[in-house]
C-alpha cells in the first residue's frame, strides 16, 4: 500500500488558465494593442484621447511575467504534480520548504497522531492534515505550506489537494500500523534465527 497525496490536477488547470487573460492583456498592451484600443473606444469619447505612458508599458511586462509564472507553475503542477504528503518506509515525508526543496521526512518513531482538522482564515474553513509530533527537531520554524497550530502540531494546508484530509490521515495511520507489523515480524523472525 502507498500513500501519495498530490494537489488537486483540476485546481492547478484552473490556475494556469487563470494566468491566460493576463497574458493576452499583457501581450496585447506589448504589441498590437487591438483589444485595449477595442475598449478603451467603447469606454471613452472619441474627443478624448488616451495615450500610453511608460508606466502602462511597464504595468504590462510586470503583468507578463505573473502570467507566465501562473501559467506555467500550473501547467508544471498538472503534468508533473508535487507529492505533498508521502507515506515511506522510513517515516512522512511532507514538502514544507517551498518549491525545489526537498521534503521533510518525519521518523514514524516521531509521530504521536495525524488527525484532520479545519482552522477559521478570516471567515474562510480552510482544511487542515494536524501532525502531532513529539519533537520539531529538524523541522522548519516557519513552513512554506503548513503552520504550526500548536508547541508540536503542525497543521497542512489541505485546500488544493485532490483528496480529503479526513481520508489522508486514515490511510497515514493504516499505513503506520502496517510498517510497524511488519517490523514486528522482521525482528520476530530473526530472533528466531538467531537462536
Amino acid at each position: 500500500m502507498t500513500v501519495v497525496v498530490r494537489r488537486s490536477a483540476l485546481k492547478m488547470w484552473l490556475m494556469a488558465m487563470g494566468g491566460i487573460p493576463l497574458l493576452v492583456v499583457s501581450l496585447d498592451v506589448l504589441t498590437q494593442r487591438r483589444i485595449t484600443r477595442w475598449l478603451t473606444d467603447l469606454i471613452f469619447a472619441p474627443e478624448d484621447i488616451q495615450i500610453y505612458e511608460p508606466r502602462d508599458v511597464i504595468y504590462a511586462w510586470v503583468m507578463l511575467l505573473f502570467a507566465l509564472l501562473f501559467v506555467g507553475w500550473g501547467l508544471k503542477e498538472l503534468f508533473l504534480p508535487t507529492k505533498v504528503v508521502e507515506c515511506r518506509d522510513s517515516g512522512l515525508a511532507m514538502k514544507l520548504r517551498g518549491p525545489f526543496q526537498m521534503a521533510d521526512l518525519v521518523p514514524w518513531g516521531n509521530i504521536r497522531d495525524v488527525e484532520a482538522a479545519e482552522v477559521n482564515d478570516e471567515g474562510d474553513l480552510i482544511p487542515l492534515l494536524v501532525v502531532s509530533v513529539f519533537n520539531r527537531e529538524g523541522l522548519p520554524e516557519n513552513p512554506w505550506s503548513a503552520r504550526w497550530v500548536s508547541e508540536n502540531e503542525l497543521g497542512l494546508m489541505a485546500q488544493d489537494w485532490g483528496v480529503e484530509p479526513s481520508l489522508v490521515a486514515t490511510q497515514i495511520a493504516d499505513y503506520a500500523v502496517d510498517i510497524t507489523k511488519k517490523k514486528r515480524r522482521e525482528t520476530t523472525a530473526r530472533l528466531w534465527q538467531e537462536s
